[in-house]
């Protein structure tokens, strides 16, 4: 019998929910929803949930089983029941499970009959031929692990997630699944300097040098993740509101959270010198941006300036871990820190307490492309 419901975006539309379940013997042998938005909504919802009930009963009376599909199709369904929800997935889950559910390999594991040798077998692919690393291996099992938990909650499957643990312990042995290395690469003052050149650099046209100055802010994007400590999606995503410059703190919408990303909003606090960074920035038309720029199109100008000039093993999330850094040289406590970084936990930021132990110093204190931001710490004493 199907059941409807209705919730309310925060954009005030409202989305019309059909949920059907089918019994058999007192267990419920299939569960699906389907959301609609529009006028027609409701209309749409009732329809639907008429139609697919009565094509799931006559596919049961004909004796097909619904909890019978493959790994991959599981991944798309499970997408699918996520989407438009209030914990909607994050990027990275969302695109990692579009992979795999056209991974030939899991096309072929069955949600409910499959074994630890073919999950094995999908991490030796995955490590060997695929040439990914054992924490992305890792992230592959974990998401195979929540679907497979999820299929026996919503779905009513009955499944063994012992097979699924089995499989990680044989492949965490074998090394072809581990948790990523802590990273300690700092960029040098060098380094930087090349970097935020690069944004005025001159390159040859038919013989003639000729001015290619980028559009996108790449020197106070860089300069701002170091001493905001911010990842580069947050930074793409503060809006003028969301700054009080009297207070120096920024409101971050979906701060980067194991559990739960999407609405995880929090309130941290930013370095004068970031304050300056984003005073400077003019305003874009209608867009309520700070930085209203394509976290591909930074991302992108980052790794070409980095390729431009031969700076190996840089990333950009290396400038949060020199930004996290240089606060602690300024003698800033962990507690402190972490209202300015949002590291949930204290433990996250043990590693960088040896840089304390040194005088307190500016790295920056001296920088040319810096003097002009004012001296380092915070607006207000936290």
């Amino acid at each position: 019998m199907a059941t409807f419901r209705t919730r309310t975006k925060k954009n005030g539309s409202v989305v019309h929910i059909a949920q059907i379940r089918i019994a058999r013997g007192g267990k419920v042998v299939f569960s699906e929803a389907s959301s609609f938005e529009g006028r027609t909504a409701a209309k749409d919802a009732k329809l639907w949930a008429l139609n697919r009930e009565a094509e799931v009963k006559r596919s049961l009376h004909l004796g097909r089983s619904f909890d019978s599909f493959s790994i991959s199709e599981g991944m798309l369904k499970y997408i699918e029941e996520f989407k438009g929800s209030p914990a909607e997935l994050g990027k990275t889950k969302y695109g990692t499970m579009r992979l795999m559910s056209r991974e030939p390999l899991l096309q072929n594991v069955d949600i409910k009959e499959h074994s630890s040798a073919q999950f094995i077998e999908y991490f030796n692919k995955r490590y060997k031929e695929d040439n990914a690393a054992p924490q992305t291996v890792l992230q592959d099992a974990a998401y195979i692990r929540v679907l497979l938990q999820h299929a026996r909650a919503a779905w009513s499957i009955d499944v063994d997630l012992s097979i699924i643990s089995d499989a990680m312990i044989v492949s965490k042995k074998q090394g072809k699944i581990g948790k990523s290395v802590e990273r300690a690469r700092r960029v040098t003052l060098e380094e930087l300097e090349k970097l935020l050149s690069y944004q005025d650099r001159m390159k040859s046209k038919s013989g003639r040098l000729i001015s290619s100055r980028m559009k996108t802010p790449l020197r106070d994007v860089i300069l701002f993740a170091i001493f905001s400590t911010r990842r580069l999606g947050e930074i793409n995503r503060i809006e003028w509101d969301d700054v009080n410059f009297k207070d120096g703190t920024v409101y971050i919408r979906d701060l980067k959270n194991p559990r739960q990303t999407k609405g995880n909003n929090v309130l941290l606090y930013l370095p004068h010198r970031a304050i300056e960074i984003i005073k400077r920035q003019p305003r874009k038309g209608d867009d309520p941006r700070v930085f209203p720029y394509g976290e591909a199109t930074i991302g992108n100008a980052f790794r070409a300036a980095y390729g431009y000039f031969g700076i190996e093993g840089l990333t950009f999330h290396d400038l949060r871990h020199e930004g996290v850094s240089h606060l602690f040289e300024l003698h800033y406590s962990i507690p402190q820190v972490a209202l300015v970084s949002g590291h949930r936990t204290w433990n996250n930021l043990s590693r960088y307490t040896h840089l304390s132990q040194f005088e307190k110093f500016d790295k920056y204190a001296d920088f040319e492309p810096v003097k002009d931001l004012g001296e380092a710490g915070l607006v207000k004493p936290i």
